[in-house]
């Protein structure tokens, strides 16, 4: 894989990283308005449970191993975690949540198919 796609899958793992330790530190930063039910810290703990393991695998993966099989399986597993976020983003109509995260799925299926 070229450097730059390597760069800017690092990147955006670590982005998507951030994202997660956000949602724990800030959860209505990223919920939608009204979501004020008593346990708020607890979905938003289990997306940095996913988010910030994933984005931080994707982030290093891509320059220990960035043409082996699992390199792919993880790019992977990362674009399906990314296009259940869109979807969640379609279903209760937040644009943020759909906009990214599909740019974020796509480089990772196009890096995929470019390792195949």
């Amino acid at each position: 894989m070229p450097w730059w796609l390597s760069l800017l899958n690092s990147s955006l793992g670590i982005i998507s990283a951030g994202f997660g330790v956000v949602a724990v530190i800030r959860p209505q930063t990223l919920a939608p308005s009204g979501c004020g039910e008593p346990g708020r810290r607890f979905y938003p703990a289990m997306y940095a449970a996913r988010s910030v393991p994933l984005g931080l695998l994707v982030a290093v993966v891509v320059w220990l191993a960035p043409a082996q099989q699992s390199t792919v399986l993880v790019l992977a597993a990362a674009a399906a975690a990314q296009l259940g976020d869109v979807a969640i983003g379609v279903v209760h109509r937040i644009p943020g949540m759909v906009v990214f995260p599909l740019a974020v799925a796509v480089l990772h299926l196009a890096c995929v198919i470019y390792l195949l």
